[in-house]
C-alpha cells in the first residue's frame, strides 16, 4: 500500500502495528517534505529530515524507487498535466506491487491508469475502514499506539473517539471505532 496526504501519523501507526506494510519513494518523500515546508505550519528542515529519517529506519522495507522507465510509461497513458505530474507515484506502486494508493488527492490518479497496473486508489478514511473490517486486531492495536502517542493532551477513548471525527475529520471511522471504545 502507498500512501500519501493527511493522516500520514494514524497510518505509520497502524503499519507499525502490522495492519497494512507501507510504500514509498525518494522523490515521495521529497514532495511531502517540500508540501510540508512551504504549508502554513512552516515545519522547519531539520524535523522534516528526522521525520524522514524515522520513516526510513521505521520501514526500511518500504523504500522502492521505481525505474525511470517505469515512470515513463505510466506518463504515456495519462492524459493530463496533473496526472503525468504525479505518474512517479503510480510507478512506485507498480514497482512495489502494491495494490492501492492512498491519498486525500484521487483526481490526479486516473481509473483507467490505475485499472492497466491493477491498482486501485482510496481515501486514507475508507482505507482505514476497510483495515478495521480486514484487520481488526491490528488495525486496533494501532489506534491504541496512535492514541497513546498523544502525550502533550493525552486522550480518554472517548475523548480520541471525538478528536477523530472533529479534528482529523474522520466522522464514518469514529463512529465505526465506537463498538471497541473499551480496547482503544
Amino acid at each position: 500500500m502507498l500512501f500519501q496526504g493527511r493522516l500520514t501519523n494514524l497510518l505509520l501507526w497502524l503499519a507499525e502495528a502490522r495492519a497494512f506494510e507501507p510504500v514509498w519513494s525518494a522523490e515521495i518523500h521529497e514532495e511531502w517534505s517540500r508540501n510540508l515546508a512551504a504549508s502554513k505550519f512552516g515545519i522547519s528542515p531539520e524535523k522534516l529530515a528526522y521525520r524522514r529519517a524515522q520513516m526510513q529506519r521505521a520501514f526500511p522495507a518500504a523504500n522502492c524507487d521505481a525505474d525511470p522507465s517505469i515512470v515513463l510509461a505510466v506518463q504515456a497513458v495519462c492524459r493530463l498535466a496533473r496526472q503525468r505530474k504525479d505518474a512517479h507515484v503510480v510507478a512506485t506502486a507498480i514497482a512495489a506491487e502494491a495494490t492501492v494508493i492512498v491519498t486525500d488527492n484521487l483526481r490526479d490518479f486516473a481509473p483507467d491508469v490505475l485499472a492497466a497496473y491493477k491498482l486501485r486508489k482510496g481515501r486514507p478514511e475508507t482505507f482505514c475502514l476497510e483495515l478495521v473490517k480486514t484487520r481488526r486486531d491490528e488495525t486496533l492495536a494501532g489506534i491504541r499506539n496512535h492514541r497513546a502517542s498523544m502525550t502533550r493532551t493525552p486522550l480518554s477513548p472517548e475523548e480520541y473517539l471525538a478528536y477523530l471525527d472533529t479534528e482529523m475529520g474522520l466522522s464514518r471511522l469514529s463512529r465505526v471505532l465506537a463498538a471497541y471504545v473499551l480496547t482503544i
